[in-house]
């Protein structure tokens, strides 16, 4: 009797050693959730092919088609890459006809609608001699392949509609804001009061200047105060000088709260700063009718849809949103450099474009989608069914991958690209 237990302790221990090495082994040949994501990632690619020139493909399609469904057409990019405002330009001509007539950037109101006058009066040339004025140039656009595309969509604007909408604050044109108050009637005490605030702009550049610091660069520096004692003696302002007032005063206060280490808060102000300005332009739009289709080009983490990468909610949660309001829909595509590619990357203390490797680093934090890339063309990837795989084990992801998959609709990688060149001026 005995003998028999034993043995069948020993078949029922044989037999569950088995079971856990086929189990062990079954789980061994399951694919990591990184692999899972690449190939699903290449059963959703469309590739999209560009010569230098025009851009065609699947993949190019595709976007057309995304952009005639939308009412907002969301480019979140990594600055620098030459061939992403290329392909903005087109997209924006492609898609003109079916409603698009706004073209919203990264820059203030004013500034933006001082490059929409500049290049309607005298194209690229016109754009040139701005930038060549001080503070003219405002940041991002100094580079050829984004001017060029600004020169494009103002083209495929109707003359008597600006075809810019500025939503954020202003890093480098403050000279140029404050020349466009000077031009203003206004009191006595007001003009005493921005007199003080241009002397304070003229001495800041020149320490940056001479100095070449990046951190007397007046946006930086700058006091508020001083802006608000124009504001304070200037009650009855036009709307457009209201705006450059509030520009300014938000601009120095957002970029105090970075330098005394509050990044957060800095981050949230400016994401309500720009939410707020496209709520004013969409506010003064409503007399057209259909309303009018907006493409938004910004930096990724402005334009992610829900909480960015930043903790805050930007310009990506506001537009979904609104778009559902307006019983329409909103579109977001995320633009990443492949391998071998280069962006231009700002100098802050020449204020100059130069060939680097990509900064933002958004590569390595979503590396199982992008190694499904072409590696001789660029690739487009609808992420949405890689949500599917994400569903059960979004603990195993890392938290910006999760942000990219449900923040974006389409991810497109450009293999290859190349570094954007300077705008040449005086």
């Amino acid at each position: 009797m005995m003998r028999a237990i034993a043995a069948l302790t020993l078949l029922i221990a044989t037999l569950l050693t088995a079971h856990f090495a086929f189990a062990q082994d079954q789980r061994n040949e399951e694919p990591t959730l990184a692999e899972e994501i690449a190939g699903v990632a290449k059963e959703y690619r469309h590739r999209l092919q560009f010569d230098g020139q025009t851009f065609s493909g699947p993949g190019w399609d595709r976007l057309v088609e995304e952009g005639i469904a939308a009412q907002f057409f969301l480019i979140g990019e990594e600055h620098g890459i030459a061939e992403n405002p290329k392909l903005v330009a087109q997209l924006f001509t492609a898609l003109k006809n079916t409603g698009y007539s706004k073209l919203a950037i990264e820059i203030s109101p004013a500034m933006a609608k001082t490059l929409d006058t500049a290049i309607l009066n005298g194209g690229l040339e016109g754009l040139r001699s701005l930038f060549g004025q001080p503070g003219g140039e405002p940041a991002f656009f100094g580079m050829a392949e984004e001017a060029e595309m600004l020169a494009t969509v103002r083209a495929a604007v109707a003359r008597d509609t600006q075809a810019f909408w500025g939503l954020d604050y202003e890093v480098a044109g403050d000279r140029t804001l404050l020349r466009i108050l000077a031009s203003k009637p206004k009191p006595d005490a007001a003009g005493k009061a921005l007199a003080s605030l241009q002397a304070a702009s003229e001495q800041a550049w020149t320490q940056y200047r001479d100095t070449g610091g990046p951190q007397f660069i007046f946006s930086f520096s700058g006091d508020p105060e001083l802006v608000r004692a124009v504001t304070t003696a200037w009650p009855d302002r036009d709307e457009e000088s209201d705006w450059i007032l509030h520009t300014l005063e938000e601009t120095l206060e957002i970029n105090r709260l970075w330098i005394n280490g509050q990044g957060w808060e800095s981050n949230r102000r400016r994401a309500a700063l720009i939410r707020s300005n496209f709520l004013r332009y969409w506010k003064q739009a409503q007399h057209e009718r259909p309303a009018p289709k907006i493409m938004a080009k910004f930096g990724s983490n402005h334009v992610v849809r829900g909480r960015n990468m930043t903790q805050t909610f930007d310009l990506g949660s506001l537009l979904p949103e609104l778009a559902e309001f307006e019983g329409g829909s909103s579109f977001a595509v995320m633009v990443v450099p492949g391998n071998d590619s280069l962006t231009a990357v700002l100098n802050p203390s020449t204020w100059t474009f130069a060939p680097d490797k990509p900064k933002d680093g958004y590569n390595r934090k979503i590396e199982p989608i992008t190694q499904a890339a072409f590696a001789n063309d660029f690739t487009l990837i609808d992420l949405a069914p890689l949500r599917g795989v994400l569903a059960s084990r979004e603990k195993l992801a890392n938290p910006e991958l999760l942000k990219v998959v449900y923040g974006f609709d389409m991810l497109l990688v450009m293999s290859g690209s190349t570094a954007a060149s300077e705008f040449q001026h005086h």
